[in-house]
């Protein structure tokens, strides 16, 4: 259990272990990596900091496309995945 009693996952960028509230999901569809905060969407996920070092090493050490068993197309946009973590924050 993580520090705040939820499910913990492991970050695909630091290898580090964080619950599943403070951590982002991203799922692979049709070759292209995007956001689910709701973490509702269905299909292989995997789990990211919200901070772009941890996302770029997942992209560099391609350990994003393993964790999600699939080719990645298009490198995600880091932006777009800090922005939509922070999104889903404000909304909780």
């Amino acid at each position: 259990m993580g520090e705040r009693g939820g499910p913990t996952r492991t970050c695909v960028g630091c290898r580090g272990q964080a619950s599943q509230a403070e951590l982002l999901r991203v799922i692979l569809r049709d070759g292209a990596v995007f956001p689910d905060p709701q973490r509702r969407l269905g299909g292989r996920g995997a789990y990211l900091h919200p901070d772009p070092t941890c996302i770029e090493n997942a992209i560099r050490r391609r350990t994003l496309t393993r964790a999600l068993r699939g080719a990645v197309s298009a490198p995600p946009d880091t932006a777009q995945l800090v922005a939509a973590y922070a999104k889903s924050r404000q909304k909780a």
